[in-house]
């Protein structure tokens, strides 16, 4: 692990360089893409021809032997969970930069653009299982804290295990929370969590992912080593066999990352290690509010 002197050194070089990208990204749109995304509970009122039965409170309503309906406030403040994914295939990088390096820029942006906006921000990081919590706070301190936190965690060797810390954050949060889910998604998906979750908060998917994980060129013999299992092999990346093998391997991730999308009903913005990571962003929460918008 990197000395305490080195980290506090890349906290602040990664604040300073986050810290234009957030107004770059959001500018004045930040509250128009994800603000009333949740509502809480104000007070009831007399039923009234034409309200939604699904608001009728039936314990006032059986009471006081009239129906009553509840009223919602839109919430003055977003609770932000950033969930990351510190798993072995997160270790891989191609070129400059691995995957999880690439994750921490994502978080160090989106956790400065939250407390920007006086939100509560929090962290969870697992694997195989959940690794660290840190509870939504505000400030610019707390902010420093998270990303202090992502950067001198140790990635592990073992998978991701989505369902476990899902189910974590089942129990510590109980309300509404806008939840970026940052992975490589190459975890097992047959879980009824990631639906429940959906379901409850705003979540959204940011798959990160290195180009030579969707094209390898024909370079002849290259030694590959799998960072969850540490496991060498060497291939023929000139062998048209092999390369067909990969091809379908590539379409078959795609696919049930795809599938996974549409089950459970929540976005995935994909960011590549090798390109501005800013642009995927602001392309898809322009999409959003142009979604919210009709």
């Amino acid at each position: 692990m990197e000395n305490i002197h080195n980290i506090i050194k890349r906290v602040k070089r990664i604040e300073i360089h986050t810290r234009g990208l957030v107004d770059q990204l959001f500018g004045g749109e930040y509250r128009s893409v994800f603000r009333g995304q949740g509502m809480e509970f104000s007070e009831v009122r007399n039923y009234i021809e034409g309200d939604d039965p699904r608001l009728i409170d039936w314990n006032v309503t059986a009471r006081t032997g009239h129906p009553y309906v509840k009223i919602f406030d839109e919430e003055r403040e977003l609770h932000v969970i950033i969930a990351v994914d510190l798993s072995g295939s997160l270790q891989f990088g191609s070129l400059s930069l691995t995957k999880a390096e690439r994750v921490a820029e994502v978080t160090a942006l989106l956790t400065l653009a939250a407390v920007r906006n006086n939100d509560r921000v929090g962290l969870i990081t697992f694997s195989d299982d959940v690794i660290d919590f840190l509870p939504p706070d505000k400030g610019r301190s707390h902010a420093l804290c998270i990303i202090r936190k992502i950067l001198m965690s140790q990635g592990r060797k073992e998978g991701a295990r989505v369902d476990r810390v899902l189910a974590y954050l089942g129990r510590v949060i109980h309300r509404r929370a806008l939840l970026f889910l940052i992975s490589d998604f190459l975890f097992e998906t047959d879980t009824l969590l990631l639906r429940a979750a959906a379901h409850k908060h705003d979540l959204i998917g940011i798959h990160v992912f290195d180009p030579r994980e969707l094209s390898v060129p024909p370079l002849g013999l290259i030694r590959f080593r799998d960072p969850e299992t540490g496991r060498i092999r060497i291939v023929n990346t000139s062998s048209e066999s092999w390369r067909s093998v990969f091809s379908a391997r590539v379409t078959e991730l795609n696919a049930k990352r795809e599938v996974l999308r549409k089950k459970n009903n929540f976005d995935i913005v994909s960011i590549s290690t090798a390109d501005d990571f800013v642009l995927p962003l602001r392309k898809f929460f322009r999409l959003r509010k142009r979604r919210r918008a009709h």
